[in-house]
């Protein structure tokens, strides 16, 4: 936003998006306001209770919905959602960063749930017919540079709006999102203390909103908007000397970090950079007539997350224009609960006008005696009721029919058979069996929902579905921002998939390391077992096994069995008891232990154990001696076997060594006369060697004297040249 006109068109295109995306929901959202009104406040409109009270009728209502989502939430309460983290195809992640990623999913679950979080959530989707959560980061504390990952519902669901073109049912890929959140003049200043406010309030309406209002304490409210968008921009990528890529803002926030923490560690070089075209996540804070603020955020999804209870994309007349419908958990049986309440209050109406006098008395036959009169106004009292059967002026002429029981119409049978039957049908309709408590263990969630073996749950199938397919895309937003926020060394925490909460160092040599890159993890999250449900019937079938098999029984009451046998408990204290039979089983082991010593020290001390344990050690000497004499027989044997074999070998080396002796003197002979003739045919070499030498010594001399008179005729010859030509 350079320039002024530059700025008002932004906050108009802003604006315009809000209003396309209220004005595509508004339908959705009114029907949401009024059946969570419908189901938990009252099922009378207003318009009823006024032609009720013009009929002169009480105002009853017999609302079947509010116990109904009730119950759904209880059945939801005990769901256990299964979370399953696992590495991209072809990329390397190692598996302690994985278990570690995927347990401080599950604690950030555990810990929304603290401030009732999936409670909220589905209470939305049952009752409006649909809800919205969030996902940012934030400071630990208000005196923290560590920032942590935020896991939130939205407030107010008719107050988050989405991308009218989103078409996943978490509207994760649409161009934008944000949330209405209203805030007092006098906080938004110090908020931003740049704002500019209006001095009286906005009469501008986004349909059912306005931008600002006065509230019933004459404050200042504002609308802020929290405005979420994708866009596509210019930025330079970097590559890092250990593979990472990141763009240039992203290294310089972790240079910032590394320098404010004093890692000793060095930073990963720069080894290559380029320019790029990527989507962004922008952030825009503005109200009405202003911009507040706006950020290049480092998310690569929209933070807003929208969970889809059960709704149906319909066509407007008879165009290709299609709209989102969604479908609170009552909405079908709207109509069958107005019924209920028509004939409960024509029923009570009929009751209520009942008169209370019992008898019709003529009033010729009253009785003049007090007695008598007290026994007709006092009916209720036992007594016998007596009256006049003839005229008290003329005792001849008889009264006819002196008195006779007050008749009440008949109310029609139709009415109350209709109440009656309005309760099947409202659970015809919600698809859901009786709702008394004796039925209670046949209701199972999770997996057992997942596989549809309750059809009492069917109708609340498409509600759980939403639910997973919006947590599912709440844990891929926390999967892709834990290594852009948790840097450097830190210590998290982590549920382990038994439920144990411990707490984890992270980036720390031999500890997981969490530089994985964007995408480089992918998240599922199924439905996971009713675990109070499943145990309930673990426990029939362990009950079962040990009655008919007592091999079985044997083996769950050892120190094997037992620990998964009280695993499928789910009494009060089952918690406490596991741990109390891990030391009772402990304690058993220590007495079995001292027992058997106490045993055996017993039987030591017993005169008659002591006699048999000499008996038997005298037996065992005895067999020693006899198995050492018996050894000592086969070692003389084995002695003088050996000593004959000896002798054997000794007359067979003198005879080979004699033998050896004449073959000796036969190559001794056999030496000499090769050295005698040796040294004969050295002579000869000898001689004939300084015969040649003597031979060639003469040559030589007659080769020199030859060559010296040769020299001394070319030397005559040239000094007799010389001469004649001087």
């Amino acid at each position: 936003m350079s320039t002024r006109e530059d700025a008002h068109e932004e906050l108009s295109r802003l604006c315009k998006s809000v209003e396309t995306a209220y004005i595509y929901f508004k339908d959705n959202c009114q029907r949401f306001r009024d059946f969570k009104n419908y189901t938990f406040r009252e099922t009378l409109t207003e318009q009823q209770k006024g032609m009720l009270t013009s009929l002169n009728r009480p105002q009853l209502e017999f609302n079947m919905g509010a116990a109904s989502v009730s119950r759904k939430l209880g059945e939801f309460a005990m769901h256990e959602p299964s979370i399953c983290v696992s590495a991209s195809e072809g990329v390397p992640v190692e598996l302690d960063t994985i278990e570690t990623v995927e347990g401080n999913i599950r604690h950030k679950i555990h810990d929304a749930n603290k401030n009732s979080f999936s409670n909220e959530i589905m209470k939305d989707m049952l009752g409006g017919g649909f809800s919205a959560g969030k996902v940012y980061t934030d400071y630990q504390s208000s005196m923290s540079l560590n920032q942590d990952i935020v896991w939130e519902k939205c407030f107010d669901a008719t107050m988050v709006g989405f991308d009218p073109l989103a078409r996943a049912s978490h509207k994760g890929d649409g161009r934008f999102s944000f949330e209405m959140y209203p805030v007092i003049a006098e906080d938004l200043k110090v908020q931003f203390p740049k704002v500019l406010l209006a001095t009286k309030a906005d009469s501008t309406y986004i349909e059912s909103y306005q931008w600002s209002y006065k509230d019933m304490y004459d404050n200042h409210v504002i609308l802020v908007c929290d405005f979420y968008e994708k866009k596509k921009k210019r930025k330079k990528i970097v590559k890092l000397a250990d593979g990472k890529v990141m763009t240039i803002k992203q290294y310089e926030k972790m240079q910032k970090y590394w320098d404010d923490n004093q890692i000793i560690e060095q930073i990963p070089q720069v080894v290559a950079s380029r320019m790029t075209v990527i989507d962004i996540i922008c952030n825009y804070k503005f109200i009405r007539d202003q911009i507040l603020e706006y950020t290049e955020t480092d998310y690569c999804y929209l933070p807003h997350v929208f969970f889809d209870g059960n709704s149906d994309i319909l066509c407007k007349g008879h165009t290709n224009t299609s709209y989102q419908f969604t479908k609170p958990y009552y909405f079908h049986a709207k109509g069958a609960q107005d019924m209920m309440n028509f004939m409960g209050i024509a029923i009570t109406n009929s009751t209520d006008n009942l008169s209370s006098s019992k008898f019709i008395v003529m009033e010729e036959a009253l009785p003049q005696q007090e007695d008598y009169l007290d026994a007709i106004t006092n009916p209720q009292r036992a007594n016998t009721i007596i009256v006049r059967a003839y005229s008290e002026n003329n005792p001849d002429k008889p009264i006819p029919t002196p008195i006779r029981e007050v008749q009440y119409p008949a109310l029609p049978p139709e009415v109350m058979a209709t109440f009656n039957q309005s309760v099947q049908f409202i659970q015809a309709i919600l698809g859901s069996g009786a709702s008394n408590p004796e039925n209670a263990q046949d209701y199972i969630s999770g997996k057992a929902i997942i596989e549809a073996s309750n059809a009492d749950n069917a109708a609340g199938m498409p509600y759980t579905i939403g639910y997973l397919a919006g947590l599912e895309q709440m844990a891929r937003i926390h999967v892709d921002l834990m290594p852009k926020y948790l840097l450097g060394k830190r210590t998290i925490p982590v549920v382990n998939r038994e439920g144990d909460k411990i707490y984890q160092d992270i980036n720390i040599p031999g500890k997981p390391s969490l530089n994985y890159e964007s995408g480089a993890l992918k998240v599922q999250i199924d439905a996971g077992v009713n675990f109070q449900v499943e145990k309930n019937k673990a426990l029939q079938a362990i009950i079962g096994l040990t009655g008919s098999n007592p091999k079985l029984a044997e083996f769950f009451s050892s120190d094997f069995g037992l620990p998964i046998l009280l695993d499928n408990l789910t009494i009060y204290g089952a918690d406490r008891l596991k741990d109390a039979a891990g030391k009772w089983m402990e304690q058993q082991k220590e007495q079995q232990a001292q027992a058997m010593q106490l045993q055996q020290q017993m039987m030591m001390n017993d005169p008659r154990m002591i006699k048999a344990q000499a008996d038997v050690k005298k037996v065992e000497i005895e067999e020693q001696e006899l198995m050492l004499k018996a050894d000592q027989q086969e070692f003389d044997k084995q002695i003088k076997v050996a000593q004959l074999a000896l002798d054997q070998e000794r007359v067979q080396n003198e005879a080979i060594l004699t033998q050896h002796e004449a073959a000796q003197e036969e190559v001794n002979a056999a030496v000499q006369r090769e050295k005698a003739q040796a040294e004969i045919v050295a002579h000869s070499l000898d001689a004939a060697s300084k015969l040649a030498s003597i031979e060639h010594e003469r040559r030589m001399n007659e080769h020199d004297s030859i060559r010296k008179s040769v020299e001394l005729h070319h030397k005559i010859k040239s000094d007799h040249e010389k001469n004649e030509i001087t």
